[in-house]
């Protein structure tokens, strides 16, 4: 007697049958490689997976905490930090021009103080986050700016 092929198609049945999200799945196809087919060959459009391809690959898929790749999980992080490093610039910088616009002394001491201290966590964080050159660039510009604003607001260096 044979067995018979069950196949789910689409994204939306496969991640159902894996008990997952659509993106989900699609993510463990790019990097763990969800044995997924395309039948007419092409990057994008519908997919097919055999349910026993599946269990199979279930069955031999690490445990949750050792399923991402390590280069996977570096990569990330370091990811997540350049944009916290550059969330964070713009963030001191509009500190730095409350403080600037600021009448009362309070407001702009208190409001330059949260700015000098985001400079300086951007400052000690970044060294170690690796950022590719659009990143450092544009991080650069925005610390310059908020250094010299930083000094107009007579924060020394």
């Amino acid at each position: 007697m044979t067995a018979r092929l069950e196949i789910l198609s689409g994204w939306k049945e496969i991640a159902n049958y894996l008990r997952k999200g659509v993106r989900t799945a699609q993510r463990y196809e790019r990097e763990l490689r969800l044995p997924i087919h395309r039948p007419n060959r092409r990057s994008a459009g519908s997919v097919i997976a055999t349910k026993a391809e599946l269990d199979g690959w279930v069955r031999a898929t690490p445990t949750r905490s050792a399923s991402m790749p390590k280069y996977w999980l570096t990569e990330r992080t370091n990811q997540m930090g350049a944009q916290f490093l550059q969330i964070d610039s713009d963030v001191a910088l509009t500190f730095s021009g409350i403080a600037l616009r600021a009448n009362d002394e309070g407001t702009r001491s208190k409001t330059a103080r949260t700015a000098r201290n985001a400079y300086d966590t951007i400052i000690r964080l970044r060294k170690g986050i690796e950022l590719t050159e659009a990143q450092r660039d544009k991080l650069d510009v925005n610390l310059q700016r908020l250094k010299i604003e930083l000094q107009q607001l007579g924060q020394s260096f």
